[in-house]
């Protein structure tokens, strides 16, 4: 986490720019107008319009209705606490019950935290003023999310679809590595199959396109989560190919004999992972290919003896690139018809 606050990539860097712009420019704008509506409440109003930026524009309206909600929950809470419980029990009564329930509710939905400090302005308020306290703060709270959803379409917007696509790519990429290092280690001694770099790389952009995906807010994302699901089967498919690579199996698979069809199944699946990744169409070349290799290689098993370790290494390679060929495909059916 360190190092990527120290040496961030550039999709991080751009990230953090428009969160500080935006963040910066809906704090400012509120106050400007809190200063002539109701300076009193500009401090809420403002941590309002700030905390409810996310990356994306979907992100920050998902946090702005999420924020609203939890606002007007705590303040019925708080405002029923004080009004049922008696007088001699005084503020301090008013404000534990009031914690006591919204402290439950976030227990089961941690985005309603924020419905606390509703809930603790209103119960510390004066009984006269327990009702004008609500509505001016929650006017204010509303307004301050209402100005930050209106920066986020304004200023450098980003839609939760297009960083989904993005994620998604980078993930492409990353499987594509991932796959080359696989096949790698199985043709060459000492290879690593898995570089903890390019496997972070891919967890990293999955989790990533999930969030995405998750604040998509005005489009239909079924067809997205396919394409993430199919992704995620493609890269379990290639973890099975780490047995080939392993050290009391990899002498088996290290021959020349089925050097060529490995190294043309490497060939092809990366580059078409990686036209995915760019969105090009023509991949059938490329898995016809790819099923030719996949011939070769059985035709090579056939002439091993069945009951020999060397047959049941190269048998589990071939296993796990026959796995590797349906879930590519299935994947590239779904990126063409998303294209």
């Amino acid at each position: 986490m360190l190092e990527r606050f120290i040496h961030p990539s550039r999709v991080d860097a751009r990230d953090m720019l428009r969160r500080a712009l935006q963040s910066a420019l809906a704090g400012l704008a509120t106050y400007l107008i809190m200063t002539r509506l109701n300076p009193a409440e500009a401090f809420l109003a403002i941590l309002s319009a700030v905390l409810i930026i996310q990356p994306s524009v979907g992100g920050t309206m998902g946090a702005a209705w999420t924020r609203l909600q939890a606002t007007v929950t705590g303040s019925l809470i708080s405002l029923a606490c004080v009004t049922l419980l008696p007088d001699v029990w005084g503020a301090s009564a008013a404000l534990f019950l009031s914690l006591l329930v919204v402290g439950g509710i976030a227990g089961l939905r941690p985005d309603w935290s924020y419905g606390a400090v509703a809930a603790v302005s209103i119960a510390l308020a004066p009984e006269a003023e327990a009702l004008g306290t609500a509505g001016a703060r929650a006017l204010a709270i509303g307004l301050g999310a209402a100005l930050g959803v209106f920066v986020s379409l304004l200023v450098w917007p980003d839609r939760a679809e297009s960083r989904f696509d993005r994620h998604f790519r980078t993930a492409l990429l990353a499987t594509a590595t991932r796959l080359e290092d696989a096949l790698e280690a199985v043709t060459q001694e000492g290879a690593d199959a898995a570089p903890p770099d390019h496997v972070s790389d891919y967890h990293k952009a999955i989790q990533q396109a999930q969030e995405a995906l998750g604040a998509v807010k005005l489009a239909d994302c079924a067809e997205r989560q396919r394409r993430l699901e199919a992704l995620r089967r493609l890269y379990n498919s290639i973890i099975i190919l780490d047995r080939a690579a392993e050290p009391d199996a990899a002498s088996a698979t290290h021959t020349s004999d089925m050097e060529e069809e490995v190294s043309t199944l490497r060939r092809q699946t990366c580059a078409l992972l990686r036209a995915l990744a760019e969105g090009e169409k023509g991949w059938k070349q490329r898995t016809h290919e790819i099923d030719e290799a996949l011939k070769s290689l059985r035709a090579v098993l056939e002439e091993d003896n069945p009951r020999s370790d060397q047959h049941q290494n190269r048998s589990a390679l071939a296993f796990g690139l026959l796995q590797v060929r349906k879930t590519l495909s299935e994947l590239a059916t779904l990126c063409q018809r998303q294209g």
